[in-house]
């Protein structure tokens, strides 16, 4: 995957709100792939971490340290990140945390984040988060007013998630013959 190609083009997608959805339907490789990710997997294009650091940023040295933790332990893990595409999955296990991060996962191999099943509802495991950026941290109110505004965006059948696929692997096909 040439990576810096593929930054251009979702940099300039259009609308916005379904950028992170274009992603990953280019990282797919297919329709099949995509249908898969997108109603299996729950890949949506947007993630969120929840946290309590309006400042968050990214730690490569620091993975999950709570109840969420992908580690055998309550101790933190050395790597990685968790973060959903249903923030409010997540709410009531984390009352105390007023900010989410919203989480570029573009520039991340699909291979590297895959859904986890453990009771949080629709969460993912980023095992090489080196990738991931932090687009912004919101307060929690405006983050769900976000999350709720993007799911009511996203393809509605499947004849619907297919032309979007069409439509957006055509125009990055177009792109990077251009650049």
């Amino acid at each position: 995957m040439d990576w810096y190609k593929l930054s251009r083009f979702i940099n300039n997608f259009k609308p916005e709100s379904l950028r992170g959805l274009a992603s990953e339907a280019i990282k797919s490789g297919s329709f099949e792939n995509f249908e898969k990710d997108f109603s299996i997997e729950i890949k949506h294009g947007t993630y969120w971490h929840i946290t309590d650091d309006p400042n968050f940023k990214i730690d490569l040295n620091k993975g999950p340290r709570d109840m969420s933790s992908m580690s055998p332990t309550s101790k933190s893990s050395k790597s990685g990140l968790m973060v959903t595409t249903h923030l409010e999955n997540w709410i009531p296990y984390f009352k105390d945390r007023k900010y989410v991060a919203e989480i570029d996962m573009s520039n991340v191999d699909r291979k590297n984040y895959y859904q986890v099943k453990r009771g949080f509802g629709n969460e993912f495991f980023v095992t090489d988060p080196s990738r991931a950026r932090v687009v912004r941290v919101l307060p929690l109110p405006q983050a769900l007013k976000l999350n709720r505004y993007r799911h009511g965006v996203l393809p509605k059948s499947r004849e619907e998630l297919e032309n979007f696929y069409n439509r957006v692997t055509s125009e990055f096909k177009d792109f990077y013959e251009l650049v």
